[in-house]
């Protein structure tokens, strides 16, 4: 893979407060947190479908032995979105200190505008009180899709930091 490094703006919010219930399930339904251990190919493989519009690339170039132990870590819960029992999407969750990081989330290119983003966004939020941190936080970038820091907003995370970072993105070859 060749790859080039841009600036992209990097944008920081947290989540203070439980929010209430908003949405019931959608049929057909399911998430499912992935039993350890978690396999690296089957990793990066969901890992590089779901970010492949967004040059997701970290966790590909990272080594396997560090990336095997970033999964398997009892801190690290993955849970993958399931519609009609096929693989949607998958979020990523991990416990650090007193809050809670949802380090990864997104939908995979074929569910992607048809009413699931919302709906799996406030389960992934149910899913990061459930450990009862003092908040939650997560990042997004100006590399996301156009609609993640509004829709992040909308469920009731709150900016609270903007830094100028530099990315991978991938050229051709």
């Amino acid at each position: 893979m060749n790859y080039t490094t841009v600036p992209s703006e990097v944008y920081f919010l947290k989540m203070e407060e439980k929010p209430t219930l908003r949405e019931n399930n959608i049929e057909n339904t399911s998430l499912i947190e992935i039993a350890k251990p978690i396999d690296i190919s089957w990793y990066r493989e969901l890992y590089s479908e779901v970010g492949k519009n967004f040059n997701w690339l970290d966790r590909l170039f990272m080594d396997d032995a560090e990336l095997y132990s970033k999964i398997n870590s009892s801190k690290t819960h993955i849970y993958t979105l399931n519609i009609k029992q096929k693989h949607a999407g998958y979020c990523e969750l991990v416990e650090e200190g007193d809050h809670v990081e949802i380090l990864y989330f997104g939908l995979l290119p074929d569910f992607i505008g048809k009413g699931y983003g919302k709906y799996f966004l406030n389960k992934t939020i149910e899913l990061a009180w459930r450990f009862s941190p003092k908040h939650i936080q997560l990042n997004t970038c100006d590399m996301d899709h156009p609609n993640a820091i509004h829709n992040y907003k909308k469920a009731g995370f709150v900016l609270y930091k903007t830094v100028t970072e530099m990315k991978k993105v991938l050229v051709s070859e």
